[in-house]
């Protein structure tokens, strides 16, 4: 309650304030690509209009991966760039549970790369939607 009346009271403090966390809760939704659902993915992939690139450690990915998906560990993406250069196809990042594909997407987009979605709950959304893994 006290905080209430301290930001009614204070509104010139408060309206900044709530601008800027908007707005940075905005930048962070948007950061990466665009983020999409298992159905999506499914649909993109079975039209073969995407790459799928999981990002997880090597190990992660031999224990479960969806069908089709290329292993670039996020540590090794920007190393590994010159495997998807010539690809004419959307780039769909899969992570774990979709907090770290952001910044390999940010990666993406400063070499150029445009076409980035983001697999929203990453590979943990896919197993509970009870999806296959390879």
């Amino acid at each position: 309650m006290e905080i209430i009346n301290f930001l009614i009271e204070h509104y010139y403090l408060s309206i900044p304030l709530l601008t800027i966390l908007v707005l940075l809760i905005l930048s962070n939704a948007k950061k990466g690509g665009k983020k999409i659902s298992c159905q999506t993915l499914i649909s993109m992939s079975n039209q073969n209009s995407a790459l799928i690139i999981d990002i997880r450690d090597s190990e992660s990915f031999n224990a479960g991966h969806i069908t089709a998906s290329k292993n670039i560990p996020q540590n090794e993406l920007t190393r590994r760039i010159n495997e998807i250069t010539n690809i004419d196809k959307s780039i769909i990042l899969v992570c774990d549970m979709g907090n770290i594909s952001p910044n390999a997407g940010e990666a993406l987009k400063k070499e150029g790369f445009e076409d980035i979605y983001l697999l929203k709950g990453g590979i943990n959304q896919w197993r509970m939607d009870n999806l296959p893994l390879v």
